[in-house]
This record gives C-alpha cells, structure tokens and sequence, in this order.
C-alpha cells in the first residue's frame, strides 16, 4: 500500500485520538459549572497565594513550575486533593513534610490557590 493511502486511511484514526488525549488534558485543567470546590473562594484563593509566596514559591516559582526537581504544580490534577495533601502534610521525593507547620486551614487556602493554577480558573 503506497504511503498516501495509508496516511489517508490512518487519518481518522490519529484524529480520534488526538482529540481523546485533548479532551482528557482540558478536563484536567478545567472546572465544570456547578462542580467547583467550596474552598475555591476569592477569599481563599487570595490567601493561599500569600502562603504559596511564603512557603512554596522558593521551589515551585511564581508560575507553579520551579526550574529544579520542584513538581509542576500547573499539572496537579484538579481531581485529587487528598493526593495533594498528602504530599503537603508528608513531603514527597525533595519536597519536605509540612506536617506540624501547615494547619490543615492553611493547606485548604493553598490547595485554593493551586488547584485554580494560581486563581486562574
């Protein structure tokens, strides 16, 4: 089969999975009317982005992605907070435990911030 025919009928094909993997990756990123979480407040947001400031912005940086071994905040799946805290609460890889120095309150306004990529969503 010469390579225009197999291209043409592959098409549909590498269509369809492209948009399974672009539909997956913008339901990670976005939050669909009706189901954003309580704590995703202005308030909230606005002082998780203090605490990110005091706490997380050395490794992490002021975008969510550090240019060391930090995790690319931007990623964290929006699905999962028990995940983030408990990488908050017992470290994880380079990233220290917090527990006994971060209220589970605080670890709430941070994941705020984090979990709406810095009150962008």
């Amino acid at each position: 089969m010469n390579f225009l025919k197999r291209l043409t009928l592959a098409t549909p094909v590498v269509l369809a999975a492209l948009s399974l993997h672009m539909s997956s990756a913008q339901a990670n990123d976005a939050l669909p009317a009706g189901e954003r979480p309580a704590e995703f407040t202005p308030e909230n947001i606005e002082k998780g982005r203090v605490l990110y400031k005091q706490m997380c912005l050395r490794c992490h940086g002021p975008e969510m992605v550090g240019n060391n071994n930090a995790f690319d905040l931007r990623t964290f799946p929006l699905d999962d907070k028990a995940r983030f805290f408990n990488s908050v609460l017992n470290g994880k890889r380079a990233m220290p435990a917090l527990k006994g120095i971060l209220s589970e309150a605080e670890i709430t306004i941070l994941w705020a911030y984090v979990g709406t990529r810095g009150g962008k969503l």
